[in-house]
């Protein structure tokens, strides 16, 4: 397993965004994104902060001042038949007092690599490359557990290709490679690589709506073999305009998977997005997920989650602007060898941050967000506030 993720690293790094917007749970119904008017741009920062459970203890939480900085790189270049858009950011964080079995000083590394090319009028390839060195959990991709630990190594590469076999039939082929990597010895077991090919049929009935048929096939393998399974998914779905501005992308059906060690299952599977820009100062984005994850504990073979979320940003005037987000997981954990450990877990995360331009480059941002968990199982159950505030520059 280390030799594979090791294999996967290496392929994601080939393109290393300082954001993922297109990994995960943002990946459904994603929309290419290259922004060539801006080709090249350094960003750096600094900034310090208080965090009142820094390692998501149950019982013993101790706050901590803290410090951190920002060094980024943003590249975007291409023209209409070819793009590409190229990410890195650094983030350490020091903890003055870290509590005990927490690192003083965090690395945090994220980036990526995306591009797309018209190979001819018919036939369009796309790439997607993210990689994480992080600790905290992230949200907006859904892979990680939801709770702080110690570093994990992220890593995502889904190679597709789109053929417009008529002006209104199409067909989507892709290969998802995907891994996660956790140094924490607790969860070391639940170090898995996953392989997705898909195929979707699409058809454009009209202007606003697309017709579409998905078929994907999963094969997942776990360091402890435990949760090694195959899941196959079938999937029928609509892409639909509902306005110049808004969009939305859902997909529903049933994943059948046969599991190596806990027997088989076949459960509903959903997920679903709405984009609607209010206008170039205003963006909003939904997405809900529901289905079969991997269960991030030991000892567990099922993990059925329902998983919703809303980013938002506005520009309020030239200076200043605001972001926001919202994100709630159900997780039902079952499996286990003792039917009475079996829990639901519920996990809600909020974040408000303000940006502030006092020159034309320098930005002052100031950030709060608040993550509660609460769960059958009483050694899972925090709560966790942070406060922070910076100054950055964009070059």
């Amino acid at each position: 397993m280390k030799k594979q993720l090791s294999l996967l690293t290496a392929a994601a790094v080939i393109g290393c965004a300082s954001q993922a917007s297109a990994q995960g749970l943002l990946n459904i119904g994603r929309l290419d994104d290259f922004d060539r008017s801006v080709p090249l741009a350094v960003t750096v920062g600094m900034s310090a902060g208080y965090d009142s459970n820094p390692n998501s203890s149950s019982f013993q939480e101790e706050g901590s001042m803290y410090f951190g900085a920002n060094l980024g790189v943003d590249y975007n270049t291409g023209d209409r038949r070819t793009a590409y858009n190229f990410g890195l950011v650094y983030s350490p964080l020091y903890y003055v007092d870290a509590p005990p079995n927490q690192n003083d000083f965090i690395h945090n590394v994220r980036g990526s690599f995306n591009w797309r090319h018209q190979y001819s009028p018919r036939l369009t390839l796309s790439n997607s490359a993210y990689l994480a060195y992080e600790v905290e959990p992230n949200f907006g991709i859904g892979a990680s557990v939801a709770r702080r630990n110690q570093n994990y190594l992220y890593g995502y590469e889904s190679l597709a290709a789109t053929y417009m076999w008529t002006r209104r039939f199409s067909t989507v082929t892709s290969y998802t490679l995907f891994g996660i990597s956790y140094e924490s010895d607790d969860l070391k077991g639940e170090d898995m690589l996953s392989h997705t090919f898909a195929n979707e049929f699409r058809y454009a009935w009209s202007r606003v709506d697309t017709l579409a048929l998905t078929y994907r096939l999963q094969f997942a393998a776990y360091d402890n073999g435990l949760g090694d399974f195959t899941s196959n998914y079938l999937l029928v779905g609509l892409d639909h305009k509902f306005a110049p501005r808004t969009m939305g992308s859902f997909r529903v059906g049933a994943e059948f998977r046969d599991r190596d060690n806990f027997g088989s299952d076949t459960m509903p599977y959903f997920e679903g997005s709405l984009t609607h820009s209010v206008s170039r100062r205003t963006a909003v984005r939904w997405y809900t997920r529901i289905g079969m994850e991997s269960t991030d504990i030991g000892g567990f073979g099922d993990r059925y989650s329902y998983r919703t979320g809303l980013t938002a940003n506005h520009q309020f005037t030239a200076r200043l602007s605001a972001n926001t987000g919202l994100h709630y997981i159900h997780d039902i954990y079952e499996g286990s060898a003792d039917d009475a450990s079996n829990f639901d877990e519920d996990v809600f995360a909020f974040s408000l941050g303000a940006n502030y331009n006092i020159y034309r480059n320098v930005t002052l941002n100031a950030g709060y967000s608040l993550t509660v968990s609460s769960s059958g199982n009483e050694f899972r159950d925090f709560d966790r506030h942070m406060f922070t505030a910076g100054i950055g520059a964009r070059f």
